[in-house]
């Protein structure tokens, strides 16, 4: 029995944010349309490729925010001692939380998974959602 993969368009994702997250998530509300960081989020999550693959190694295991954290490294090289605040890792994980619940309805999620990259220490990924193909 094959599973059924669901489709979304990209700028359905980002709508979606626009419309809801800084209702859903009051306390990131200053993230929202912030400057250089928030658009990297959203340019990632705009790029059907680089969404497919966040999900997929979602469902593999692999924090949402740590395959972002990955994607930021390739796109600007920061420098070994660079470190995202505590306040900037939790922003980063709203927004792949509002995403991967209210947007792509996983219905359950695994907190505290070690990610140790660009001063992120932990973040969440996401469980029982389901397969989807981005557009």
């Amino acid at each position: 029995m094959s599973e059924t993969v669901l489709s979304i368009k990209t700028t359905t994702i980002i709508k979606r944010i626009d419309a809801n997250f800084v209702s859903v998530y009051k306390n990131a509300t200053p993230f929202y349309d912030s400057g250089e960081l928030w658009e990297f989020c959203i340019r990632t999550i705009a790029n059907p490729v680089s969404i497919s693959c966040i999900a997929f190694a979602n469902d593999l295991g692999i924090p949402p925010v740590a395959s972002l954290l990955l994607f930021y490294q390739r796109e600007f090289a920061p420098s070994v001692s660079f470190k995202f605040s505590a306040q900037q890792s939790q922003f980063m994980g709203a927004l792949m939380g509002f995403v991967f619940k209210f947007v792509l309805n996983y219905e359950g999620q695994k907190e505290r998974c070690t990610v140790s990259r660009l001063g992120v220490k932990t973040a969440t990924r996401f469980i029982n959602g389901p397969a989807w193909c981005f557009e």
